[in-house]
């Protein structure tokens, strides 16, 4: 992510992003435990099927379309605080190239000038609804990173029921659980960039029950004295449907 006071090379690297230039490919990953209760049957399920997004989308809708057609559809609201409220920023949703066309999009927040209260409670949500359930759901968020006047927050949701959690790779530079009361973020005292120690890939379990709807909460903890752009990416989604 990115805020006012970045240097210049630093900001021409983010404002590249929004434009859609493709980014490095992170190597950290963590597993999920399956749902504890029982669903509809699937005993058979197709292969993993990676998704494309829209190239017409707009700061707050999202289609993504899987190779056997099956689609993925993706809201994005603000919840805002304070005097000098936070806000979608214009590139949020918007597709971006990581190592094929349109197989990612961008999460963009525009933080308040001034926060009068705790500043998690100016943060997005962006939720992704499923024409169907799907199996084995994985995907990554990239650059949840930290600088002067932001600390990215990351937690995600899943229906049913499913938290990520677990371990990351190596090497990495990310803490927490993905949940909202211990969100996942890094560990490192500056920014950086498409870091692959600064991203996560979230993998759900392949079982019997099948996820409908993903919820991601995106915030920043450090309370800003100006205004400032922050960036997440949500590169290559995959999954399983009953085939």
């Amino acid at each position: 992510m990115t805020d006012s006071n970045r240097t210049p090379a630093r900001a021409a690297t983010r404002r590249t992003v929004v434009r859609g230039a493709a980014w490095t490919v992170p190597a950290v990953a963590a597993a999920v435990s399956a749902p504890a209760y029982a669903a509809s049957p699937c005993p058979n399920k197709t292969a993993l099927l990676p998704v494309t997004w829209s190239g017409t989308s707009t700061p707050t809708s999202q289609v993504g379309t899987a190779t056997n057609g099956a689609t993925v559809t993706v809201s994005a609201a603000y919840t805002q605080a304070g005097l000098a409220p936070g806000s979608l920023g214009s590139g949020n949703l918007s597709a971006q190239t990581a190592t094929s066309v349109r197989d990612s999009f961008a999460i963009v927040n525009n933080s308040p000038a001034t926060l009068v209260s705790d500043p998690a409670t100016n943060f997005q949500t962006v939720t992704f609804t499923f024409v169907q359930p799907v199996y084995g759901l994985t995907f990554s968020i990239d650059d949840i990173d930290r600088g002067t006047g932001y600390w990215d927050y990351v937690s995600l949701t899943a229906t049913p029921t499913e938290t990520p959690s677990g371990s990351y790779g190596s090497p990495t530079s990310i803490t927490g659980a993905g949940t909202d009361a211990n969100p996942w973020r890094t560990t490192s005292t500056s920014g950086g960039d498409n870091l692959p120690s600064q991203s996560v890939t979230v993998t759900y379990a392949n079982g019997a029950v099948g996820i409908t709807q993903v919820r991601l909460k995106f915030w920043s903890t450090v309370q800003t004295s100006t205004s400032a752009t922050h960036l997440l990416r949500l590169r290559q989604m995959s999954f399983r449907t009953c085939a």
